[in-house]
């Protein structure tokens, strides 16, 4: 018997597939994009707790090093944000726990060309990932001091099995309609190994929900380390293809409750 949180999620993900099939007869891309961006936006804003927020714009840091446009923010409301618009913010990286990229169809063609949508998801990760955060997503180390766990020195170490925070701001890409699980894991290990980057600058979860699947990625976050050279997972049990993002945010914004660390307003001044 289906447990009611992925009978729920499941409902969802139908629900999302229907949304965009009628959003898709507009043949402007800014439409398009702004109605896939905004149909993730409400999903999330009507199923995860108020504390935070969703946002379009652009990622800074303290050396005010910039992400470029990205499609969807988390951040947490009690965090500085500075208005553009209407759903447009500055938002400093230390007030970001997660970035979403929205896709209508994630082509992976040739991984050199400019047009490849899976490349360009890959790009703006890298990019994302390439700001300096001055604090950790997750679990800071004020928490660790205050529970007195002094062998913990780096809050982005494993903890008992488990990842306590990230030390890169964590980027999932979700689209509406992708190739198979197989060819998607075989164009991110070719992108990686190609740009030579590590698996920290890589996405933490990617959704295909025309497909059923999702990848997350083998960090010990969502579950247990998996040893040997995993790089993705995508668990069998799970019969939701919505549950991977949404048990990974949750557990994001769940453990940043437990942060203790001061937004370091003074580094972004200076």
């Amino acid at each position: 018997m289906m447990k009611i949180l992925q009978e729920h999620l499941n409902n969802i993900a139908n629900t999302l597939s229907a949304q965009h099939q009628a959003t898709s007869i507009s043949k402007h891309g800014g439409n398009t994009g702004t109605a896939r961006e905004y149909i993730i936006k409400n999903f999330l804003n009507l199923n995860l707790p108020s504390s935070v927020s969703y946002s379009g714009g652009e990622l800074f840091d303290s050396n005010d090093d910039r992400s470029g446009q990205i499609d969807i923010a988390i951040f947490q409301n009690d965090l500085p944000k500075l208005h553009i618009e209407e759903n447009i913010n500055l938002l400093p990286v230390d007030s970001a726990l997660a970035v979403i990229e929205c896709k209508s169809s994630l082509t992976t063609g040739d991984m050199e060309t400019s047009n490849n949508q899976l490349k360009i998801a890959l790009d703006s990760c890298k990019k994302v990932k390439s700001l300096q955060r001055l604090n950790t997503v997750g679990i800071g180390k004020s928490y660790f001091k205050e529970k007195g766990i002094s062998e913990v020195v780096n809050s982005g170490d494993l903890f008992d099995g488990n990842l306590t925070a990230h030390i890169k701001t964590p980027y999932m890409i979700f689209t509406f309609e992708g190739p198979d699980k197989s060819l998607l894991q075989k164009k991110l290990f070719e992108y990686q190994t190609k740009n030579d980057i590590s698996l920290d600058d890589m996405p933490e979860v990617i959704t295909v929900l025309d497909k059923g699947y999702y990848l997350v990625k083998n960090n010990g976050w969502l579950i247990q380390q998996v040893p040997g050279n995993v790089h993705w997972s995508s668990p069998q049990q799970d019969r939701s293809t919505l549950i991977g993002m949404y048990m990974y945010l949750m557990k994001i914004i769940e453990a940043n409750g437990m942060s203790k660390d001061l937004f370091p307003l003074i580094d972004y001044l200076r």
